[in-house]
Formats: C-alpha cells, sequence, structure tokens
C-alpha cells in the first residue's frame, strides 16, 4: 500500500529538473493542465514575464529576462549577483504541458569582483567540468537554486484565487 501510494503521489505531482543535454545546460518542468493552447499563452502575455511569445501548432515559444535568483543565506557569487535569461518552448500532451528553457545566461545585476554590470555568461561556464559533466557542488548547491527561480518565474497562478 506504501508502494502504491508513493507511486500515486510522484505520478501526480509537478517534476521539474536542471540537466546537461549534450554540453547544453536545459531545465524542464512539467505541470498538470486541463485548458487549451491559446488560453496559456494569453496567461503567459499578461503575466508580462515573457517576450516574443508566438504559439505554434499546440507549443508557446518565447524568451524571459531579468529572473532574479531565489537564494536564502549564502550561495555562489555568480547566482547572488545575477539575474537569468533565455529561451522555452511549451509542448502539450494529455492534460499537462512540459516547459523547456535553454539558452540559459547570467546577467550580471551589479560590478562586483571579476563582473561588469550587465555582463551575461552562459551557465555553462559555471556548471560544467572540462569533460563536460555536472560540477559536484553546482549539482548539489545551485541546482535547486536555479530550478526554484525558474519555477517561480513560469508560475502563472494569478494570486487572486487565494481566499
Amino acid at each position: 500500500m506504501k508502494v502504491f501510494l508513493f507511486l500515486f503521489l510522484v505520478s501526480t505531482s509537478v517534476f521539474s529538473q536542471l540537466e546537461n543535454d549534450q554540453g547544453q545546460i536545459i531545465w524542464r518542468s512539467v505541470k498538470q493542465y486541463n485548458g487549451s493552447a491559446e488560453v496559456l499563452f494569453k496567461k503567459f502575455k499578461s503575466s508580462g514575464k515573457f517576450s516574443s511569445l508566438e504559439i505554434l501548432d499546440e507549443s508557446i515559444i518565447g524568451n524571459f529576462t531579468d529572473v532574479p535568483i531565489r537564494y536564502k543565506g549564502a550561495a555562489s557569487m555568480y547566482l547572488m549577483a545575477s539575474n537569468l535569461n533565455g529561451s522555452f518552448v511549451v509542448e502539450f500532451k494529455e492534460n499537462r504541458y512540459r516547459i523547456t528553457a535553454k539558452n540559459l545566461k547570467f546577467e550580471s545585476q551589479t560590478s562586483a569582483g571579476v563582473f561588469d554590470q550587465g555582463s551575461q555568461e552562459a551557465i555553462e561556464k559555471y556548471a560544467l567540468n572540462s569533460k563536460g559533466e555536472l560540477r559536484k557542488r553546482f549539482k548539489s548547491k545551485d541546482t535547486p537554486i536555479i530550478e526554484d527561480s525558474l519555477s517561480n518565474a513560469f508560475d502563472l497562478r494569478s494570486g487572486d484565487d487565494d481566499w
């Protein structure tokens, strides 16, 4: 019974993951959804968080900029001094959709140390070692912070449903 309950909870929960896809860091998130692509497109557009939005064959594509990195306590310097930029595609399938964010870049918000304000660095510079594998520290410490920040950016709930 415990195994069944665990499988049920895992299968109905939201999934998100930052991963290395052939040398490019991407973020994927799967969310439950019962509406149409057009309705979700309108939500994306009205949120004001995204640009260059298009809807193509039941997919939504666009860009995001200035996604604040949410952290508590200590974090890597590049996380504390930067916001995230990138592009995304949303694909639909059977009462759910999958967001894939790629071309992830850190944009410096301050001139601190080696950073110049407004400079952009690809996430791969910090995430991958010389062998093209995820760095252990990045995987254990930075990945949860980045995943939380992206998840928050793509949270389109309207806040007025909380009573």
